[in-house]
């Protein structure tokens, strides 16, 4: 999408989320309220696409600069595995970052989708429908009111007699 699609606006949100800014600071900064950026993600194509590029550029550009640091990075690790002042727990973890991220998996290399056992493709159904209504809940007796009789028998209102005993008492 070309930027001239865009506001000047929308232009400094995007900036201004692109080098950190949460969503409160890119308004204040653009000068708009915040709840407009939430309004051009979810209205406006050009503002959508314009954001998703640039998160994918900057996204490329933070991978391109970790690449070419990665040589560095595993120098430094393989000075921790030969250190001997180095904790082992530090030589441990930096042998199996190492180990987890130089070989390849097997997995990855043999087949790009998995192959599922005949009993997963046609999977049986193990449980109810979670849609099904449930049935509501019905009081085996009517409920007593606060002015009623109390059910006890002692001939006191249910609210000065048995509504704040414990239920066993009340019984």
């Amino acid at each position: 999408m070309p930027d001239s699609a865009l506001s000047a606006p929308q232009l400094q949100v995007i900036d201004a989320l692109l080098n950190g800014a949460n969503l409160n600071a890119a308004a204040d900064q653009a000068g708009v309220h915040r709840n407009a950026i939430a309004y051009w993600r979810h209205t406006s194509p050009a503002f959508e696409a314009a954001l998703r590029d640039a998160q994918n550029d900057r996204a490329d550009m933070l991978h391109e600069g970790a690449v070419g640091r990665a040589e560095l990075a595993f120098q430094a690790l393989e000075q921790i595995l030969q250190d001997p002042k180095s904790s082992t727990s530090a030589r441990l973890r930096a042998a199996i970052f190492i180990l987890s991220h130089a070989l390849p998996s097997p997995a990855k290399e043999r087949r790009a989708t998995p192959i599922l056992p005949k009993s997963a493709q046609n999977p049986e159904i193990m449980h109810k429908n979670a849609q099904t209504p449930q049935q509501p809940y019905r009081r085996p007796d009517p409920k007593t009111g606060r002015n009623d009789r109390c059910p006890c028998g002692s001939g006191k209102k249910f609210k000065q007699c048995c509504l704040n005993k414990p239920q066993t008492a009340a019984a």
